[in-house]
């Protein structure tokens, strides 16, 4: 099994500030000492025997902020010799996609074809839309044709489309890339029933961005291969985001708690899960409205207070001591059949030193262990006779 780092700053220390509007105090800590501790974190991958570097897509918040993955995999593909890249996601609906072709392509030649999983989304979070000047009305259609001029771009030195948002002359992408079968590295992250299927019918295979528990993950990769039966695809395996903190103390589950509720804050705050608002009559998010999220998994029907509700289900944690998060790692393939993981190490307030101390810990006790693991399809995860 491949096993990567998943790299996202956060200043969560910020969001009382930022969220009352109130800006007459300055920003402590200052936001690039986040970005430069995420990347010293990246820089421990290649050293520790990680099989790659995965970056998500986020501004305008102390969420995430990481405002064009692309631009963190160029600055890793020139500090690292082989390990892989991936996004986790690149959301397509803010970027014309001639332009996202253009540095999919320079990515593929610069890292000498190292790109290998190409991540996407629709997006959720209506501030990131109106700061980029897009409405969530038009996501799902900018999405799907971007999807489409992606394969065109990537595949042919001549193309041309013609869409009800995007209308491209005939063109080619300069420099054409190295790789010639970049579409086949797409993966589709969702979150609703309706993005699961539109992206296993398109042919995406998906991306689960550790938000559900394994027993539903592993029931929505099924679902992804009755949808690519249906369309004559073969089956596939998914890739899954997890969050990871590795310990030798023994209530590692006690300990990180307090780093769990403050993620699963930050989510809240910065997709606006708790106003009902931000998604109500908005086309394409109807699945949304009034619907409250975690960083962690929860079940869809739970409340949403500032942390999750205790006993809810953390099936899809990497927590704990070595032992405990290679059985869980075992226990996860077997139920969602995936073949690569991607692990975020830093819990948004979680300090450097102990991200750091974790990212060491797991390279030590666990890499060695899960890297030799098998990942097979498992029956489970296939169509069932009379649906094939």
């Amino acid at each position: 099994m491949k096993v990567n780092i998943g790299l996202g700053a956060h200043n969560s220390a910020d969001w009382p500030r930022f969220s009352s509007g109130d800006f007459s105090t300055p920003l402590e800590p200052p936001d690039h000492e986040a970005i430069e501790e995420i990347l010293a974190l990246g820089d421990l991958a290649e050293p520790l025997g990680y099989d790659g570097i995965w970056t998500p897509e986020h501004s305008g918040t102390p969420y995430g902020m990481a405002p064009n993955p692309l631009q963190m995999l160029t600055y890793f593909a020139a500090r690292t010799e082989s390990i892989s890249l991936g996004t986790m996601v690149a959301v397509l609906p803010w970027w014309h996609p001639v332009r996202l072709a253009h540095q999919i392509a320079y990515l593929d030649i610069i890292s000498k074809g190292r790109f290998t999983s190409i991540g996407v989304g629709r997006g959720v979070a209506k501030s990131e839309f109106d700061a980029v000047g897009v409405a969530r009305d038009d996501a799902r259609q900018r999405y799907d044709e971007a999807i489409d001029i992606l394969e065109l771009a990537l595949t042919q030195e001549r193309f041309s489309y013609e869409g009800q948002i995007y209308k491209i002359p005939e063109m080619s992408i300069r420099p054409q890339p190295l790789t010639r079968d970049l579409p086949s590295r797409l993966y589709g992250a969702s979150s609703t029933p309706s993005s699961l299927e539109l992206n296993a019918r398109r042919g995406l295979k998906p991306l689960f961005v550790g938000n559900k528990p394994l027993t539903e993950a592993g029931q929505d990769v099924r679902q992804v291969n009755i949808f690519r039966a249906e369309e004559g695809l073969a089956p596939c395996q998914p890739k899954a985001v997890l969050f990871m903190y590795c310990t030798t103390a023994a209530d590692a589950a006690t300990k990180a708690q307090d780093y769990i509720d403050i993620a699963n804050r930050d989510v809240s705050l910065h997709y606006g899960f708790g106003n009902p608002n931000n998604f109500v009559g908005v086309k394409g998010y109807e699945d949304y409205a009034g619907r409250k999220a975690y960083a962690t998994a929860v079940t869809t029907d739970a409340p949403a207070p500032k942390s999750a509700p205790k006993g809810y289900d953390q099936s899809n944690l990497l927590i704990g001591t070595p032992e405990q998060i290679i059985a869980r790692i075992i226990e996860g393939q077997k139920i969602c059949s995936y073949n690569e993981i991607t692990l975020v190490p830093n819990f948004t307030s979680l300090p450097y030193s102990e991200a750091r101390k974790s990212i060491e810990l797991f390279a030590r006790e666990v890499l060695p262990v899960v890297q030799k693991l098998a990942t097979p399809l498992h029956p489970a995860a296939l169509p069932k006779p009379a649906e094939a």
